[in-house]
């Protein structure tokens, strides 16, 4: 399952539905982007299509990428997720942290695979067939995320979201960003870059 398709239909939907662009348009930006490899934001403002101010805007809320850990909600920011992948086989190495389940390879990658489960709950994961590895890429680096399930891509309101950052709650989990209210459900919105700092468990 690739992302940037997700992203890239939700972009434009935002965009059509506010009447900045038109599908026609949105077709020749996606035929472009099959060339360039440019994020579709970029070529239609090269194209006059759109403003950069009119991206901005559409997208000020937040789309977020919903999985399921220890049957609690997490989320991501979908800008940093590159694909979604069903589990497939981690090469172990013995000298790694134990939160870091070994390295698998894409597309002639070699990603790190980290364990929510692990750093979160201190419990070993049960691989299912709902298993699946998310690709977080932060600063041209990869790392593999597995989760119990994915459950959706969602886009909420920047008021959905409650930065919790200066709470006391989250002393010492650093790799919290604030939390997401959902109905009567509440989403762990995480840092991405603290996926990458090898400080995570601190």
């Amino acid at each position: 399952m690739t992302i940037m398709k997700q992203q890239q239909k939700t972009l434009g939907e935002l965009l059509i539905n506010s009447g900045i662009i038109n599908k026609e348009q949105l077709q020749l930006a996606l035929n472009e982007q099959k060339i360039t490899d440019e994020p579709l934001g970029k070529i239609l403002v090269r194209m006059g299509f759109a403003r950069e101010e009119d991206i901005i805007n559409v997208l000020k809320g937040i789309l977020v990428i919903i999985f399921e850990i220890n049957n609690e909600s997490y989320g991501v920011e979908i800008i940093f997720t590159k694909e979604i992948i069903k589990y497939k086989k981690i090469v172990h190495l013995p000298t790694l942290p134990e939160h870091i389940k070994g390295m698998i390879s894409i597309r002639n990658n070699v990603i790190p695979v980290i364990s929510l489960n692990q750093i979160i709950y201190k419990k070993v994961d049960i691989i299912t067939g709902d298993t699946r590895i998310i690709i977080i890429e932060n600063k041209d680096e990869m790392v593999g995320v597995l989760v119990d399930r994915v459950i959706t891509v969602k886009n909420f309101h920047v008021s959905d979201f409650e930065d919790l950052n200066k709470s006391f709650i989250l002393t010492g989990k650093k790799y919290i960003a604030g939390v997401i209210k959902d109905k009567d459900n509440i989403i762990t919105l995480l840092k991405p870059e603290f996926l990458f700092s090898g400080k995570i468990n601190e």
